[in-house]
Protein backbone atom coordinates (compact mmCIF):
# COMPACT_ATOMS: atom_id res chain seq x y z
CA UNK A 1 0.00 0.00 0.00
CA UNK A 2 1.54 3.37 -0.91
CA UNK A 3 1.55 6.91 0.95
CA UNK A 4 -1.79 8.01 -0.80
CA UNK A 5 -3.64 5.01 0.22
CA UNK A 6 -2.22 4.91 3.86
CA UNK A 7 -3.49 8.74 4.33
CA UNK A 8 -6.72 7.98 2.92
CA UNK A 9 -7.38 4.70 5.00
CA UNK A 10 -6.44 7.03 7.89
CA UNK A 11 -8.51 9.79 6.76
CA UNK A 12 -11.25 6.95 6.72
CA UNK A 13 -10.67 6.00 10.20
CA UNK A 14 -10.37 9.00 11.75
CA UNK A 15 -13.74 9.97 10.05
CA UNK A 16 -15.05 7.34 12.04
CA UNK A 17 -13.58 7.45 15.37
CA UNK A 18 -13.37 10.80 15.98
CA UNK A 19 -17.21 10.32 17.80
CA UNK A 20 -15.63 8.68 20.11
CA UNK A 21 -12.77 10.76 21.19
CA UNK A 22 -13.28 13.34 24.08
CA UNK A 23 -10.44 14.45 25.50
CA UNK A 24 -6.85 15.62 24.74
CA UNK A 25 -5.44 12.07 25.47
CA UNK A 26 -7.48 10.17 23.47
CA UNK A 27 -7.26 12.45 20.79
CA UNK A 28 -3.27 11.55 21.21
CA UNK A 29 -3.60 8.02 21.23
CA UNK A 30 -6.53 7.55 18.43
CA UNK A 31 -6.10 10.44 16.22
CA UNK A 32 -2.43 12.32 16.19
CA UNK A 33 0.20 8.97 16.87
CA UNK A 34 -1.48 7.38 13.79
CA UNK A 35 -0.90 10.36 12.07
CA UNK A 36 2.87 10.61 12.63
CA UNK A 37 2.97 6.93 12.20
CA UNK A 38 1.52 7.18 8.50
CA UNK A 39 5.03 9.94 8.14
CA UNK A 40 6.90 7.35 8.55
CA UNK A 41 8.44 8.24 12.11
CA UNK A 42 8.23 5.26 15.02
CA UNK A 43 6.17 6.50 18.19
CA UNK A 44 7.56 4.66 20.29
CA UNK A 45 10.96 5.41 19.76
CA UNK A 46 12.64 8.12 21.16
CA UNK A 47 15.53 8.38 19.07
CA UNK A 48 12.71 9.22 16.45
CA UNK A 49 9.24 10.90 18.66
CA UNK A 50 9.72 11.97 21.86
CA UNK A 51 6.47 12.89 24.04
CA UNK A 52 6.73 16.01 26.16
CA UNK A 53 9.76 17.46 24.94
CA UNK A 54 11.89 20.05 27.21
CA UNK A 55 10.93 23.82 25.40
CA UNK A 56 11.68 26.54 28.39
CA UNK A 57 11.24 29.67 27.04
CA UNK A 58 13.30 32.39 29.35
CA UNK A 59 12.57 32.40 32.97
CA UNK A 60 9.60 29.90 32.45
CA UNK A 61 10.73 26.46 33.43
CA UNK A 62 8.47 22.95 32.52
CA UNK A 63 7.24 23.98 29.43
CA UNK A 64 6.66 21.01 27.21
CA UNK A 65 6.05 20.26 23.50
CA UNK A 66 3.30 17.43 23.06
CA UNK A 67 5.63 15.94 20.82
CA UNK A 68 9.23 16.36 19.13
CA UNK A 69 10.55 14.82 15.98
CA UNK A 70 13.53 14.12 15.38
CA UNK A 71 15.86 12.86 12.33
CA UNK A 72 19.81 11.89 12.79
CA UNK A 73 19.85 12.96 16.38
CA UNK A 74 18.29 16.58 15.60
CA UNK A 75 14.86 18.04 16.25
CA UNK A 76 12.98 18.92 13.13
CA UNK A 77 9.60 19.35 14.23
CA UNK A 78 6.99 20.34 16.89
CA UNK A 79 3.63 19.09 16.93
CA UNK A 80 1.22 20.56 19.48
CA UNK A 81 -1.63 18.27 20.61
CA UNK A 82 -5.47 19.88 21.63
CA UNK A 83 -8.74 18.10 22.57
CA UNK A 84 -10.84 17.73 19.40
CA UNK A 85 -12.86 20.10 20.71
CA UNK A 86 -10.75 22.77 21.26
CA UNK A 87 -10.64 25.68 19.14
CA UNK A 88 -7.03 26.20 17.50
CA UNK A 89 -7.18 29.51 17.43
CA UNK A 90 -6.50 30.02 20.79
CA UNK A 91 -3.11 28.18 21.33
CA UNK A 92 -0.74 29.17 18.61
CA UNK A 93 0.82 31.60 21.08
CA UNK A 94 1.67 28.69 23.31
CA UNK A 95 3.56 26.66 20.64
CA UNK A 96 5.03 29.64 19.67
CA UNK A 97 6.89 29.74 22.80
CA UNK A 98 7.82 26.41 22.06
CA UNK A 99 9.34 27.37 18.58
CA UNK A 100 11.12 30.13 19.75
CA UNK A 101 12.74 28.31 22.44
CA UNK A 102 14.34 26.02 19.75
CA UNK A 103 16.92 27.64 17.52
CA UNK A 104 16.59 24.88 15.18
CA UNK A 105 13.16 24.59 15.03
CA UNK A 106 12.05 25.48 11.63
CA UNK A 107 8.37 23.82 11.75
CA UNK A 108 5.36 23.68 13.72
CA UNK A 109 2.16 21.52 14.02
CA UNK A 110 -0.76 22.52 15.94
CA UNK A 111 -3.57 20.38 16.20
CA UNK A 112 -7.12 18.37 17.79
CA UNK A 113 -6.57 15.37 15.27
CA UNK A 114 -8.81 16.84 12.85
CA UNK A 115 -7.48 19.95 12.02
CA UNK A 116 -3.58 20.48 11.20
CA UNK A 117 -1.63 24.06 11.15
CA UNK A 118 1.29 24.04 9.66
CA UNK A 119 3.60 26.74 11.08
CA UNK A 120 7.68 28.32 10.34
CA UNK A 121 9.05 31.05 10.42
CA UNK A 122 9.53 33.46 7.34
CA UNK A 123 8.87 36.98 9.00
CA UNK A 124 11.50 36.66 11.12
CA UNK A 125 14.29 33.98 12.28
CA UNK A 126 13.33 32.05 15.43
CA UNK A 127 10.14 33.61 15.77
CA UNK A 128 7.36 31.97 14.91
CA UNK A 129 5.31 33.30 12.08
CA UNK A 130 1.50 34.44 13.38
CA UNK A 131 -0.04 32.80 10.66
CA UNK A 132 0.18 29.14 9.12
CA UNK A 133 1.40 28.43 6.01
CA UNK A 134 -0.76 25.20 5.11
CA UNK A 135 -3.96 24.23 7.27
CA UNK A 136 -5.42 20.97 6.58
CA UNK A 137 -8.42 18.79 7.30
CA UNK A 138 -7.68 15.05 8.22
CA UNK A 139 -10.75 13.93 7.13
CA UNK A 140 -11.24 15.48 4.05
CA UNK A 141 -8.18 15.05 2.25
CA UNK A 142 -7.84 16.10 -1.35
CA UNK A 143 -5.05 14.26 -4.11
CA UNK A 144 -2.98 17.99 -3.37
CA UNK A 145 -2.87 17.65 0.00
CA UNK A 146 -2.02 14.21 0.35
CA UNK A 147 1.09 15.12 -2.43
CA UNK A 148 1.82 18.28 0.05
CA UNK A 149 2.53 15.72 2.87
CA UNK A 150 4.40 13.59 1.13
CA UNK A 151 7.14 16.58 1.68
CA UNK A 152 6.74 15.56 5.75
CA UNK A 153 7.55 11.95 5.30
CA UNK A 154 10.46 10.81 7.52
CA UNK A 155 12.48 9.85 3.99
CA UNK A 156 11.68 13.01 2.33
CA UNK A 157 12.02 15.26 5.53
CA UNK A 158 14.09 18.01 4.21
CA UNK A 159 14.07 21.88 6.42
CA UNK A 160 15.14 24.24 4.29
CA UNK A 161 13.12 22.51 1.10
CA UNK A 162 10.14 23.26 3.51
CA UNK A 163 10.50 26.39 4.36
CA UNK A 164 11.07 27.26 0.79
CA UNK A 165 8.08 25.56 0.02
CA UNK A 166 6.18 27.28 3.18
CA UNK A 167 7.09 31.08 1.53
CA UNK A 168 5.66 29.38 -2.01
CA UNK A 169 2.95 28.60 -0.74
CA UNK A 170 1.67 31.99 1.07
CA UNK A 171 2.56 34.01 -2.02
CA UNK A 172 0.40 31.66 -4.41
CA UNK A 173 -2.58 31.88 -1.65
CA UNK A 174 -2.12 35.79 -1.65
CA UNK A 175 -1.67 36.02 -5.23
CA UNK A 176 -4.84 33.54 -5.46
CA UNK A 177 -6.58 36.01 -3.41
CA UNK A 178 -5.97 38.58 -5.27
CA UNK A 179 -6.41 37.68 -8.53
CA UNK A 180 -9.91 36.10 -7.56
CA UNK A 181 -11.29 39.23 -6.31
CA UNK A 182 -9.90 41.31 -9.44
CA UNK A 183 -11.69 38.78 -11.46
CA UNK A 184 -14.99 38.69 -10.00
CA UNK A 185 -14.93 42.71 -9.55
CA UNK A 186 -12.67 44.25 -12.41
CA UNK A 187 -10.97 47.29 -11.35
CA UNK A 188 -11.33 50.52 -13.68
CA UNK A 189 -7.17 50.35 -14.18
CA UNK A 190 -7.60 46.78 -15.16
CA UNK A 191 -10.74 47.16 -18.00
CA UNK A 192 -8.81 50.35 -19.23
CA UNK A 193 -5.61 48.17 -19.67
CA UNK A 194 -7.63 45.15 -21.11
CA UNK A 195 -9.74 47.59 -23.88
CA UNK A 196 -7.24 50.18 -24.41
CA UNK A 197 -5.49 48.21 -27.69
CA UNK A 198 -8.60 47.51 -29.57
CA UNK A 199 -10.99 50.93 -28.95
CA UNK A 200 -10.39 53.95 -30.24
CA UNK A 201 -12.67 55.81 -28.14
CA UNK A 202 -11.46 58.19 -25.06
CA UNK A 203 -11.69 55.71 -21.99
CA UNK A 204 -14.21 57.38 -19.82
CA UNK A 205 -16.00 56.26 -17.18
CA UNK A 206 -18.86 55.40 -19.12
CA UNK A 207 -16.97 53.49 -21.30
CA UNK A 208 -15.76 51.32 -18.64
CA UNK A 209 -19.04 50.92 -17.04
CA UNK A 210 -20.02 49.71 -20.18
CA UNK A 211 -17.40 47.10 -20.62
CA UNK A 212 -17.37 45.46 -17.24
CA UNK A 213 -19.94 43.38 -17.81
CA UNK A 214 -18.19 42.39 -20.89
CA UNK A 215 -15.12 41.95 -19.20
CA UNK A 216 -16.74 39.52 -16.74
CA UNK A 217 -18.02 37.25 -18.73
CA UNK A 218 -14.74 37.20 -20.98
CA UNK A 219 -12.55 36.47 -17.94
CA UNK A 220 -15.18 33.76 -17.38
CA UNK A 221 -15.24 32.01 -20.88
CA UNK A 222 -11.27 32.53 -20.79
CA UNK A 223 -10.84 30.65 -17.76
CA UNK A 224 -13.05 27.71 -18.83
CA UNK A 225 -11.64 27.53 -21.74
CA UNK A 226 -7.50 27.11 -20.06
CA UNK A 227 -9.83 24.87 -17.54
CA UNK A 228 -10.43 22.59 -20.83
CA UNK A 229 -7.68 23.01 -22.41
CA UNK A 230 -4.87 22.59 -19.48
CA UNK A 231 -2.65 25.43 -19.16
CA UNK A 232 -0.14 23.50 -21.36
CA UNK A 233 -1.94 22.65 -24.55
CA UNK A 234 1.37 21.86 -26.56
CA UNK A 235 2.27 19.11 -24.26
CA UNK A 236 -0.96 17.32 -25.08
CA UNK A 237 -1.19 14.61 -27.64
CA UNK A 238 -3.94 15.89 -30.16
CA UNK A 239 -7.18 13.63 -30.49
CA UNK A 240 -9.98 14.35 -32.56
CA UNK A 241 -11.70 11.30 -31.02
CA UNK A 242 -13.86 11.45 -27.82
CA UNK A 243 -11.67 9.98 -24.98
CA UNK A 244 -10.89 10.04 -21.61
CA UNK A 245 -8.06 13.10 -21.22
CA UNK A 246 -5.40 12.75 -18.54
CA UNK A 247 -2.62 14.58 -18.09
CA UNK A 248 1.34 13.08 -18.60
CA UNK A 249 1.86 10.97 -16.30
CA UNK A 250 4.00 11.80 -13.35
CA UNK A 251 7.99 12.58 -13.40
CA UNK A 252 10.26 10.42 -11.86
CA UNK A 253 11.38 10.96 -8.13
CA UNK A 254 13.52 14.02 -7.87
CA UNK A 255 14.97 12.66 -4.53
CA UNK A 256 16.47 10.08 -6.68
CA UNK A 257 20.46 11.63 -8.06
CA UNK A 258 19.44 14.67 -7.84
CA UNK A 259 19.52 16.97 -4.84
CA UNK A 260 17.14 19.28 -6.21
CA UNK A 261 13.99 19.94 -3.94
CA UNK A 262 11.30 17.54 -3.60
CA UNK A 263 8.63 19.68 -4.93
CA UNK A 264 7.32 19.66 -8.23
CA UNK A 265 6.89 22.98 -9.82
CA UNK A 266 3.22 22.05 -10.99
CA UNK A 267 0.64 19.10 -9.24
CA UNK A 268 0.44 16.25 -11.34
CA UNK A 269 -3.07 14.68 -12.78
CA UNK A 270 -3.22 11.05 -12.58
CA UNK A 271 -6.33 9.24 -13.76
CA UNK A 272 -7.01 6.34 -11.72
CA UNK A 273 -8.49 2.89 -12.44
CA UNK A 274 -11.61 4.12 -10.39
CA UNK A 275 -11.95 7.20 -12.20
CA UNK A 276 -11.73 5.33 -15.79
CA UNK A 277 -13.67 2.55 -14.46
CA UNK A 278 -16.77 4.73 -13.44
CA UNK A 279 -16.46 6.19 -17.09
CA UNK A 280 -17.04 2.75 -18.36
CA UNK A 281 -19.99 2.61 -16.02
CA UNK A 282 -21.84 5.56 -16.79
CA UNK A 283 -21.27 4.82 -20.41
CA UNK A 284 -23.10 1.62 -19.99
CA UNK A 285 -26.06 3.45 -17.93
CA UNK A 286 -26.38 5.99 -20.28
CA UNK A 287 -26.39 3.41 -23.27
CA UNK A 288 -29.19 1.14 -21.60
CA UNK A 289 -31.45 3.95 -21.31
CA UNK A 290 -30.59 4.72 -25.22
CA UNK A 291 -28.62 7.69 -25.01
CA UNK A 292 -26.22 8.19 -27.34
CA UNK A 293 -22.41 7.81 -26.08
CA UNK A 294 -20.53 8.31 -29.05
CA UNK A 295 -19.61 11.61 -28.67
CA UNK A 296 -19.06 11.21 -24.29
CA UNK A 297 -15.83 12.25 -23.10
CA UNK A 298 -13.79 12.59 -20.08
CA UNK A 299 -11.78 15.21 -18.17
CA UNK A 300 -9.64 14.70 -15.02
CA UNK A 301 -7.88 17.66 -13.16
CA UNK A 302 -6.56 18.24 -9.49
CA UNK A 303 -10.15 19.00 -8.39
CA UNK A 304 -12.57 16.52 -9.89
CA UNK A 305 -12.89 14.23 -13.01
CA UNK A 306 -15.42 15.23 -15.43
CA UNK A 307 -17.81 13.81 -17.85
CA UNK A 308 -18.96 15.15 -20.79
CA UNK A 309 -20.95 15.41 -24.15
CA UNK A 310 -18.87 16.66 -26.77
CA UNK A 311 -17.33 19.06 -24.98
CA UNK A 312 -16.20 20.19 -21.56
CA UNK A 313 -18.64 22.97 -21.50
CA UNK A 314 -21.13 20.19 -21.74
CA UNK A 315 -20.52 18.18 -18.74
CA UNK A 316 -22.88 16.87 -17.20
CA UNK A 317 -21.41 14.89 -13.86
CA UNK A 318 -17.68 15.86 -12.15
CA UNK A 319 -16.46 13.26 -9.68
CA UNK A 320 -14.59 13.29 -6.71
CA UNK A 321 -12.97 10.17 -5.98
CA UNK A 322 -9.70 10.96 -4.49
CA UNK A 323 -11.01 12.12 -0.79
CA UNK A 324 -12.26 10.29 1.80
CA UNK A 325 -15.43 11.99 1.24
CA UNK A 326 -16.57 10.74 -2.17
CA UNK A 327 -18.89 13.07 -4.11
CA UNK A 328 -20.61 13.02 -7.67
CA UNK A 329 -21.46 16.52 -8.51
CA UNK A 330 -24.50 17.51 -10.54
CA UNK A 331 -26.14 20.33 -12.50
CA UNK A 332 -29.51 19.44 -10.74
CA UNK A 333 -31.06 21.74 -8.01
CA UNK A 334 -30.59 19.72 -4.72
CA UNK A 335 -34.39 19.04 -4.42
CA UNK A 336 -34.38 17.20 -7.84
CA UNK A 337 -31.17 15.20 -6.78
CA UNK A 338 -32.50 14.37 -3.88
CA UNK A 339 -35.32 12.93 -5.43
CA UNK A 340 -33.28 11.15 -7.74
CA UNK A 341 -30.92 9.79 -5.01
CA UNK A 342 -32.82 8.42 -2.20
CA UNK A 343 -30.73 6.71 0.65
CA UNK A 344 -27.75 9.04 -0.44
CA UNK A 345 -26.90 12.53 1.42
CA UNK A 346 -27.21 15.22 -0.81
CA UNK A 347 -26.57 18.80 -0.50
CA UNK A 348 -25.76 21.66 -2.86
CA UNK A 349 -22.42 21.46 -4.18
CA UNK A 350 -19.57 24.58 -3.71
CA UNK A 351 -19.98 27.66 -5.75
CA UNK A 352 -18.85 27.60 -8.81
CA UNK A 353 -18.68 23.55 -9.14
CA UNK A 354 -22.57 22.34 -9.76
CA UNK A 355 -25.52 22.61 -8.11
CA UNK A 356 -25.66 19.59 -5.92
CA UNK A 357 -23.22 16.67 -5.14
CA UNK A 358 -23.95 13.79 -3.85
CA UNK A 359 -21.85 11.58 -1.50
CA UNK A 360 -21.09 7.77 -2.44
CA UNK A 361 -18.67 5.35 -0.67
CA UNK A 362 -17.46 4.20 -4.02
CA UNK A 363 -17.98 4.54 -7.84
CA UNK A 364 -19.84 1.05 -7.51
CA UNK A 365 -22.74 3.36 -5.98
CA UNK A 366 -23.07 5.15 -9.31
CA UNK A 367 -24.93 1.59 -10.71
CA UNK A 368 -27.63 2.87 -7.33
CA UNK A 369 -27.81 6.55 -9.33
CA UNK A 370 -28.68 5.89 -12.46
CA UNK A 371 -31.61 7.81 -12.57
CA UNK A 372 -29.49 10.87 -11.26
CA UNK A 373 -27.32 10.18 -14.06
CA UNK A 374 -29.58 9.74 -16.69
CA UNK A 375 -31.37 13.07 -15.54
CA UNK A 376 -27.81 14.43 -15.24
CA UNK A 377 -27.29 14.43 -18.98
CA UNK A 378 -30.72 15.48 -19.84
CA UNK A 379 -30.44 18.51 -17.49
CA UNK A 380 -27.01 19.57 -19.23
CA UNK A 381 -28.49 18.61 -22.91
CA UNK A 382 -31.38 21.23 -21.70
CA UNK A 383 -28.85 23.64 -20.69
CA UNK A 384 -27.32 23.53 -23.91
CA UNK A 385 -30.52 24.10 -25.86
CA UNK A 386 -31.46 27.20 -23.87
CA UNK A 387 -27.46 28.78 -24.06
Amino acid sequence: MGFKEDMQKLSAQITERKTHVTNEEMAKQVLIMPFIQALGFDVFNPLEVRPEYIADFGKKKGEKVDYAIFKDGIPIMFIEAKSINEDLENHDAQLSRYFNATPQMRIAILTNGIAYKFFTDLNSNNIMDQSPFLTLDITNLSSADIEVLTNFKKERFETESLVRYAEELIYTSNLNTKLKDLFKNPSDDFIRYLIKDFSDTRITSNVIDRFRPIVKKSISHAILEIVSQGLFPQEAAPSEEPAVVTTPSPVEDSTKGSEETPFKEDRIVITTEEEQASFGLIQGILEKHGKDISALGAKDTTVYYAIFVRNIFQWFVRLNLDSANKQVITRLPVEKAQFLAQGFKVEPAPKGLGESRVYIDSYNDLIKLEKLIVASLEEAMEQKKGD
